[in-house]
């Protein structure tokens, strides 16, 4: 097949690409909505679903805390005996009829231990809370910079869109003048026609980087035009947090504490109740009055509780060893996290160094020396190409160094 042939091939599948545009036009017709990455962190805080869940998750573990605090409540008996019988208890007169009132009280610090059981749940629940909440400011830190890095995708696509269309008409002027064969038209059109599918796919992509941070706080189709910088300072200006400050060790902590307290429930448990009855009875044949009284205590034969005391006391183990596996996963996360941003920056800061502004040079010499007929057609492409490689690959590297930066923010939240 002939180069001609292969050219115009690649011409009609790079067309097809553009039947996107008007998804690209559509988008930009709406005004972009201004946003710091300060007031997308104080708009998910706010208005997230997954906030209001952690916060109502922390307010029923609040409340069931309280009930656990909660005594038994005394019991109210009327008994009516001996009446509509036979003999002398027909009707009513040899009837008796007892009004009492029953309490049982708890021994062996049940309700202490049970309300402590709850709060130590709910403190548990309450560090879950801020795990999302936290959780929840990665996602708006990773989603600002992936919609930063689209937004500057697209810039770079536009700028190339509008590079393609110099070169076509300069190619034009080139093949009128004679200086060029038609072929070079050919070939300037294809590069026009990827880099308008390009900016397509560019749109498109800021379309979606938009969706993707909007639904964090339950938003729709927003517009969104990321503003301020997007690569965050170093995490470790800051201070780092030890592992044992950090929020996974603190839940792995509550969690513990929890069992232990569990533990003291159980046993707690396993102490009897008494029952105090206190009553006021009325003989109706005679018509005198006297107080009734008793004592009801279980008889502990066949439940001591000794199985739920076995299984808390295992889950109390078992909740210690977990806090010595979180101690060493967090010491790992918060390390590999901060290894991760170093290398990230490392490689961000190579690239931004030199390799953008070189390639750059390259492309503004072969662009001249084309105009000047010095350069082939073909030496403007693999310019462009090397110079939108580059550009991207800092983009690339930037966003690598945002996400490694949000990483580590996350790491060292406590």
């Amino acid at each position: 097949m002939s180069s001609k042939f292969r050219v115009c091939g690649r011409v009609a599948l790079i067309s097809a690409l553009t039947a996107i545009a008007p998804i690209g036009v559509s988008w930009a017709q709406v005004a972009p909505q201004p946003l710091t990455l300060a007031e997308a962190l104080s708009k998910a805080r706010t208005t997230s679903p997954n906030v209001g869940i952690a916060n109502a998750q922390v307010e029923a573990a609040r409340a069931r805390q309280r009930q656990a605090g909660a005594g038994i409540n005394p019991e109210l008996s009327y008994e009516v005996e001996n009446f509509s019988g036979d003999g002398p208890y027909r009707g009513m007169d040899n009837a008796e009829t007892t009004i009492g009132l029953s309490q049982t009280i708890e021994l062996g610090g049940k309700r202490e231990a049970r309300s402590d059981t709850a709060g130590r749940q709910a403190d548990a629940v309450a560090i879950r809370g801020q795990i999302a909440r936290a959780d929840l400011d990665l996602a708006v830190r990773e989603r600002f910079a992936e919609l930063s890095a689209a937004e500057e995708r697209l810039g770079l696509a536009q700028a190339s869109l509008e590079r393609a269309n110099r070169l076509l008409s300069m190619a034009q002027t080139l093949v009128d003048a004679g200086r060029e064969p038609p072929l070079r038209v050919l070939r300037a059109q294809a590069a026009a026609a990827e880099a308008q599918a390009q900016l397509n796919i560019a749109m498109a992509d800021t379309a979606a980087g938009q969706r993707a941070l909007s639904v964090l706080w339950g938003g729709g189709n927003e517009t969104i035009d990321p503003i301020g910088p997007w690569e965050f300072q170093d995490p470790g200006e800051k201070g780092l947090a030890s592992a044992d400050q950090t929020l996974d060790y603190r839940l792995a902590k509550a969690e513990h504490d929890t069992a232990e307290a569990a533990l003291r429930l159980e046993k707690a448990n396993s102490w009897i109740d008494v029952t105090v009855d206190a009553g006021f009875r009325r003989f109706e044949a005679t018509g005198e009055q006297a107080f009734v009284a008793g004592v009801r205590v279980p008889i502990p034969i066949q439940n001591m509780n000794g199985g739920a005391i076995a299984a808390a006391r295992a889950d109390d183990r078992a909740a210690e060893l977990q806090l010595t596996i979180t101690l060493a996963d967090v010491t790992r996360k918060l390390n590999d996290a901060r290894s991760a941003f170093e290398a990230a920056d490392a490689r961000a800061t190579a690239l931004e160094s030199a390799a953008v502004r070189q390639a750059e040079e390259a492309l503004n010499l072969a662009q001249v020396g084309y105009e000047a007929g010095r350069f082939q057609l073909i030496d403007v492409l693999d310019a462009e190409e090397a110079f939108a490689s580059i550009r991207n690959a800092v983009i690339e590297a930037k966003l690598a160094r945002a996400r490694a930066a949000a990483a580590m923010i996350r790491a060292n939240a406590r």
